[in-house]
């Protein structure tokens, strides 16, 4: 037969307040973040074709990039001979 095993429970707070059951979900801007820094880890391993950790980072930094990949950004003038 298995042995039984007790854990502790959290501590009970006796001061009277009711609170809520549920832990209140993190931010998003830290989800975000460390799903980025994931991803960003994940790239540096050998990954097989069609690995869907990569190709969310190549979305990712398709999207993060997207405002510097205008192509209404004026050319660059060649240099004037002196």
């Amino acid at each position: 037969m298995a042995e039984v095993i007790l854990l502790p429970g959290p501590p009970i707070d006796r001061s009277g307040g009711r609170r809520s059951p549920f832990i209140e979900p993190a931010p998003l801007v830290e989800v975000l973040f460390d799903q980025l820094e994931y991803l960003v880890a994940h790239a540096g391993q050998g990954c097989l074709p069609g690995c869907p950790d990569c190709a969310r980072l190549e979305q990712v930094q398709k999207l993060l990039l997207m405002p510097f990949d205008s192509p209404n950004l004026p050319q660059a003038r060649e240099p004037v001979a002196a």
